[in-house]
């Protein structure tokens, strides 16, 4: 998820649903959460999908709504761009970091 000029925060989620006529699992719902700007936050933006029709996954479907919503919303609110570049993180697959 890129929205140009800032650093963003975001976690997406996806869950089977419960159906409660038949008690068994029947659909998902798709969720992104985030916050912008990672550095100094300003806004927070959560989208939930019950039940999507074209794909499952927090990523996938809510992202883009998430980018969209901030895209539009940071520069109207008149909130910098981040200042600083993202860090250069390691990361591990599979292992924890003090493994490696």
């Amino acid at each position: 998820v890129v929205v140009d000029g800032y650093r963003l925060a975001g976690k997406s989620g996806t869950a089977e649903r419960v159906d409660e006529e038949c008690g068994c699992y029947n659909g998902y719902t798709a969720t992104f959460a985030g916050f912008a700007p990672a550095d100094d936050p300003r806004l927070v933006v959560v989208v939930s999908i019950q039940d999507p029709q074209r794909g499952r996954y927090g990523t996938q479907l809510g992202g883009p709504v998430f980018a969209d919503i901030l895209s539009f919303a940071l520069p109207r609110l008149g909130v910098a761009p981040s200042g600083a570049p993202a860090p250069d993180l390691p990361v591990f697959v599979g292992a924890s970091a003090a493994a490696q």
